[in-house]
């Protein structure tokens, strides 16, 4: 699809690779203005310079999203050389345990699954809130994973905590309407060109590789590609979706069906 994102300044966390790449540069496709967030310089400049060949503004503004104070000096550096946010993507951070059973999860690590799957959206989301508030104006896209939808084997910590994000997602659309903002969230499961299934696809002798490949036989349509979730996430930051909000949207190539 096609969009008219002129005008519109949109910062995309986690956008030096897969997802988040993929939804600022169609952003950028369509119109918009981006902010390019990772925590790795390289990558995410290469972003910025092929966002600046389709003749937009963009760039880069580092911050680990796991750290509340990264992101809200990243917010405040893109509002001084924007002047606005109009979208944020809440993209990438991704971290903590790998799927396996909950016996075999180290505690300790809980709380990586928890900043990674739901803490690193909440930063995002309340470091723009009051800036969009101000403005009473503001679109903000959630990406995470369909986990917190349907019940996932092997993922009862990462689903627990995008399940988290998910039930958030409807309360803050309710509080936040009040300042015309939409907050909608996007769930995807196995995508390909993404950190995440490179790593799972690097060693076939470990248990993530089976989970991932066992999913990606029985997937009706194919595996999900990044593509595919850029152009949902394009469909939300526009005005075609003003009457969208606190909505979730999974995109799994027929491989669950959520209630």
């Amino acid at each position: 699809m096609q969009a008219d994102l002129s005008g519109k300044v949109a910062l995309v966390t986690g956008s030096s690779k897969g997802i988040g790449r993929a939804v600022a540069i169609k952003f950028a496709e369509n119109g918009a203005d981006i902010v390019v967030n990772a925590r790795n310089r390289d990558p995410a400049l290469e972003v910025v310079e092929q966002i600046k060949g389709l003749r937009r503004k963009a760039c880069f503004e580092r911050a680990d999203i796991w750290n509340y104070q990264e992101v809200r000096q990243m917010v405040h550096n893109a509002i001084q050389e924007f002047g606005k946010i109009d979208i944020l993507v809440a993209s990438g951070g991704g971290g903590g345990p790998p799927p396996q059973p909950f016996y075999e999860i180290d505690p300790e690590s809980y709380m990586d699954c928890i900043r990674s799957h739901w803490l690193s959206r909440l930063y995002c989301i309340r470091a723009v809130l009051d800036h969009m508030m101000e403005r009473q104006a503001g679109k903000i896209i959630n990406i995470t994973t369909d986990a917190g939808r349907t019940p996932t084997r092997g993922e009862s910590l990462i689903g627990g905590a995008a399940a988290a994000l998910v039930l958030m997602t409807k309360v803050l659309a309710q509080e936040c309407a009040h300042w015309r903002i939409r907050i909608n969230t996007i769930c995807t499961t196995v995508t390909k060109d993404t950190p995440g299934y490179e790593y799972a696809m690097a060693n076939p002798t470990t248990r993530i590789f089976k989970i991932f490949k066992k999913a990606e036989e029985v997937m009706p349509f194919g595996i999900n590609k990044p593509d595919d979730i850029a152009q949902l996430a394009l469909f939300l930051a526009s005005e075609d979706s003003n009457q969208i909000t606190g909505q979730i949207f999974s995109i799994s190539g027929g491989l669950s069906f959520p209630g």
